[in-house]
């Protein structure tokens, strides 16, 4: 119990901390560094997101002048710390915690013109969906360009190498299973059958 709860110190999910005290000494060492590692990336990205808190403040009370460069940054940085609210736990436990900080930082390093790209791409799936013939089924044209839509938006946010059809169609399945990404693509489209109709075109293509 004492271990545990040291184990617990470090922000470890209790059911890792279950296979971890199963492990050798230097697997449980590995897991700390990891941990370590985990845990000054997010340092950073607070101490980030602070620092642009502040300057928006600053502005607001006419104190400071916020570049075009850094009014983008803390956009960017807000995108990410909506998602994280939104959608953190679900998708950290299903692709772990690396992967997804890894996402996030490519997401802050996109520029203006790729992040206008990614805000064109989720609004063109949600777009096709909701125009989409699903009585024609997944084998026409339609159902390809949705498919490939979407792709191209994972990869503009997904680390290089993330990307398998795989880990596309356990993302599709989140979206059915999960009632707010359920939620997103029917409100978004006007279907409330959009997530399944994604998944199945998913399933298909990947």
């Amino acid at each position: 119990m004492q271990k545990i709860l040291f184990l617990k110190l470090f922000d470890l999910p209790l059911e890792q901390i279950k296979q971890v005290m199963q492990t050798s000494t230097e697997t449980q060492y590995q897991v700390l560094r990891n941990q370590r590692d985990k845990i000054v990336a997010r340092e950073q990205y607070l101490d980030d997101l602070i620092r642009n808190l502040d300057k928006t403040l600053a502005t607001m009370k006419g104190e400071a002048q916020m570049t075009d460069t850094e009014k983008f940054a803390t956009l960017k940085k807000e995108m990410i710390n909506k998602n994280e609210k939104q959608f953190g736990a679900e998708i950290r436990e299903k692709y772990g915690d690396a992967q997804i900080d890894l996402s996030n930082e490519k997401f802050s390093s996109l520029s203006e013109n790729e992040l206008a790209h990614f805000k064109k791409l989720s609004t063109e799936i949600l777009t096709e969906l909701k125009n989409f013939d699903n009585t024609a089924g997944v084998k026409q044209a339609a159902a390809k360009h949705i498919f490939d839509l979407h792709k191209e938006y994972l990869l503009t946010i997904w680390p290089k190498g993330q990307y398998s059809g795989e880990a596309h169609k356990n993302l599709a399945r989140m979206y059915v299973c999960d009632t707010r990404f359920n939620k997103y693509y029917a409100e978004g489209t006007g279907n409330p059958d959009a997530a399944k109709i994604l998944k199945a075109i998913i399933d298909y293509y990947a």
